[in-house]
């Protein structure tokens, strides 16, 4: 399992893409946050879409996103999950797209 995060600066983009990826069983739900980056000067908004899903997911998940929503400051990163609860991972294997 891996946290796939999905950073860009439009919250109605990121609720968008969050339908998205729970109509495609590339997640089961998703969490959206505001956040600010720093750096050089400069105060950026961004929101940060992340949830977690199964690793051999993420190419296709990548490209997906790229291929629908894509912009130049679409960022997308992954995570791996080292450890996660028995009944949570089993719901994920049960309802989440086939790999």
């Amino acid at each position: 399992m891996i946290v796939v995060d999905i950073i860009q600066r439009n919250e109605n983009l990121a609720i968008e893409i969050s339908k998205y990826l729970i109509e495609n069983k590339y997640a089961l739900h998703t969490h959206i946050d505001t956040n600010k980056i720093n750096g050089q000067g400069t105060e950026i908004v961004s929101i940060r879409l992340f949830f977690i899903t199964k690793a051999l997911l993420f190419d296709v998940i990548y490209n997906d996103i790229h291929d629908k929503f894509g912009n130049e400051d679409l960022l997308i990163y992954a995570s791996p999950v080292s450890h996660i609860s028995k009944d949570f991972g089993e719901k994920l294997r049960l309802n989440l797209k086939a790999v």
